[in-house]
Order: structure tokens, then sequence, then C-alpha cells
């Protein structure tokens, strides 16, 4: 009897370790985060205190931009802003509940009848956000946080990467996974060559960027820092990465080269995540305009020239008004063919003319802003704890939000238009 309540003791405690254990590598990726946030603008010589960088605010060791609150700029409360657009653009219309932790990536799918999501509940899950409003498939082959998500061009494949340091990709129709690839480190960004599906890049923690061609060897890319974000030009000859140490690459697929390289803040924050902004449907061209995210508080938009990367990045705003608080911030553009102006977003936006960024932030809302400007058009309130992540419809104004509360909200524009 004394070694049965021994034996039941022991597990317990190794039940506990094995909770602490997952708790540990949870938080991992967001440690090292934090550190090199910090450490990019330390001295070289620096002796760095690990003890009091651990018990430091978080809010501190970043700037905090213009110091205001983005829920007291204009509009915020849901009354018209000075620039003219109504007070309340984009309206909660439903939310998904079926994850059972943090929701960190969500994306449509290009033909925009998908919405996908992946979670530290270690699963992906592919839902139909305008039909049925319902989970289609919840694959469960991961074994720690999924960090991001790609689409195949036609739709009919997910990417999925993660903390286990496996990039899968799954078949959509049948819900099976098709093939799992081991990465170097954790997967930061995963995405799919929009003219070749066998094709994709992945970027990870150890610095790598590497591009697998599933008839073929993988190509690896060495960088100094950490990749967070990355985009594959539609030319199919360069892909565009952002790191932790500040700066936004250009990378030529052929002489597996970086050949060009911009530093994005002054202090060399990190950037968390660049988002693309699409102003037509053609996949010979791709955007001219980037919006890069970075750990000073500061959304700073990139116009990109008509022949990049032979010309130089032209910045065009400095968005200011969240806080990060060392969670990676994430945006999305929207572009209204119709000559309508959207916005929204979590944090803080960008809308000119006919086209609109939202990024993910800290708080519990979101928000819009004037490209010319920056100025609040909306704070989207709803979830309960941190936004993660934003994503808008490929072709209407609808905009997906996924939080550490659990959830992924749809938030409809008044003037959205759905499709048949």
């Amino acid at each position: 009897e004394k070694l049965l309540r021994e034996s039941k003791t022991l597990k317990q405690k190794v039940e506990l370790l094995d909770k602490e254990n997952a708790a540990l590598k949870k938080s991992l990726f967001d440690l090292s985060l934090r550190y090199n946030a910090l450490a990019t603008r330390l001295p070289k010589n620096h002796n760095f205190n690990l003890f009091g960088f651990l018990d430091s605010d978080p809010a501190s060791e970043t700037d905090a931009g213009n110091g205001s609150d983005v829920g007291a700029a204009a509009g915020a409360s849901g009354s018209p802003s000075s620039s003219g657009f109504p007070g309340k653009l984009f309206t909660a219309k439903h939310e998904f509940k079926n994850h059972s932790g943090a929701v960190y990536a969500v994306q449509f799918s290009p033909s925009g009848k998908l919405l996908a999501t992946g979670s530290f509940d270690k699963t992906v899950r592919i839902f139909d956000p305008i039909v049925t409003q319902k989970e289609i498939h919840c694959f469960k082959k991961h074994t720690l946080n999924v960090s991001d998500l790609g689409w195949t061009a036609d739709s009919t494949e997910l990417l999925s990467g993660a903390y286990d340091q496996t990039c899968k990709i799954w078949d959509v129709e049948s819900g099976k996974l098709m093939e799992s690839y081991d990465c170097d480190g954790f997967v930061q960004s995963i995405m799919s060559y929009q003219r070749d599906k066998n094709i994709f890049f992945h970027g990870t923690s150890r610095n790598v960027l590497a591009m697998i061609d599933r008839r073929n060897a993988d190509v690896i890319f060495r960088n100094d820092a950490m990749i967070n974000s990355l985009y594959i030009l539609r030319d199919g000859l360069y892909v565009i990465t952002c790191d932790s140490l500040g700066f936004i690459k250009t990378w030529d697929i052929r002489s597996v080269k970086c050949v060009y390289s911009h530093k994005s803040s002054p202090t060399g924050s990190p950037i968390s995540h660049l988002a693309m902004c699409y102003t037509t449907p053609s996949m010979d061209e791709d955007p001219r305009f980037l919006a890069a995210n970075s750990y000073d508080n500061v959304i700073r938009v990139y116009d990109r020239g008509f022949q990049p990367p032979k010309f130089s990045y032209r910045q065009t705003d400095a968005l200011k008004g969240h806080k990060n608080k060392n969670w990676p911030i994430k945006s999305s553009f929207y572009y209204s063919q119709d000559g309508s102006s959207a916005t929204s977003g979590l944090g803080i936006s960008t809308s000119g003319g006919s086209n609109s960024s939202s990024s993910g932030s800290m708080g519990s809302g979101s928000g819009g802003g004037s490209s010319t400007g920056g100025e609040l058009l909306q704070r989207l309130e709803g979830h309960g704890d941190r936004v993660y992540a934003v994503n808008f419809h490929p072709y209407e104004p609808i905009l997906a939000s996924c939080s550490a509360d659990f959830t992924v909200k749809l938030w409809f524009g008044n003037f959205a238009r759905l499709k048949a």
C-alpha cells in the first residue's frame, strides 16, 4: 500500500513536471524575442544582466511611440473621425470558439472561401467563414505551438509551421497530412510560391531561410538573425524577409545571396512582421507597398518603387500609438477595387485612397488609421485578451482577428458585398 501511494505521488510529480516543461517551451520564443529586442540596442561591451532583463517591465523595453493610448485617438469610441469616415466601419459578426488555446495565426484562402487558424493548442483548423461559418477540418499532427500558415494559390493545400521545428502540408479536400519537413529551429514564417505549389519558403529562429522544393534538394540561405516574416515575389526570383536585428532584406533565389538590405528603425528594433499591399489581382505584378511592424512601437510603410530591388525603399509613413509589449504585431492591407476606402485592424491601421493596413496589437481592441497622417478611424473592441494577428479577406472588406482569449472573430464592413 505504501508503494502504491509513492507510485501515485511520483506520477503526479511527473505530470506536473510535464506541464511545467510544456509551459517553458511555449515561453521560450517570447523570451528570445524579448532578449533580441533589448540586446540589439545595447553596446557591444555591455555586461548584460539576465536576471534584471527577466524582471524588467516589457513595456519599458521599447519606446511607447507618441505615448497615447490607441483607443483615445479620433474615432476610437465610434464617433466620426476628422477624415470624414463614419465612426463604425466594421462590426463583429461571428466568433469561432473551437480552439482550446491561444490562437496565434489566421489567414483567408486566396479563394476567399476558407479561413485557416493555428493555435497554441497545437492544432490547425479550417473554417467556412462565409456560408456555414462552421469548422471543416482540425489537424492535430503538430506537437508544439503553430506559429504561421500559408495557402497554395489554388487554395487546395495549406502549409503550417510550428515550434516543433516542422513544416507540414495538408490536403484541404481530404483533410489529410500530405508531407512533413524537419526544420533547423522554430518556424517563424512560411509561404507557398504562388506560381508553383511544389515550392515553399520558411524562416526560422536559427537564422535560416529555406526554400523547399518537393521535387528537388532544399536551398538554404544563411542570415545573421532570426527571420520573423517573409514574402516571395511573384516573379519567383526574389524573396523578402525581416529579422530580429531590424533589417528588411531582399534575397536573390538564383545566387542564394542578399542583394538589398534596409535598416527599418534607427535603433535596430526587431521587425515582427511584413504586410504587403496588393493593388491588383494580376499574378504578374508584385505589391509596391509594404508595412514593417517594429518592436519600437512604430509601423513603417514603404514604397518599394516600380522595379525593386533596383530602387531603394522610400518610407511614406511612420504610424504610432500602439504598444506591442514584446509580442509580435501583425498587420494586413485591404485594397478596394471600386474606389471605396475602408480600414480596420488590431492596434493601429492605415488607410489612404483605396488601400488600408491593419495591425494586431497587445490590446483587446483594434484600430485603423490614415496612411497620410496615421489617424485612428476605429477601435474594434471585443476580444478578452491580447490580439495576435489579423488578416483581411482577399477581395471583401472582412477582417479576421485571432486572440489569446482562444477565439477568432470576423468583422464585416458595413459596405461588404458578399459574392455568392
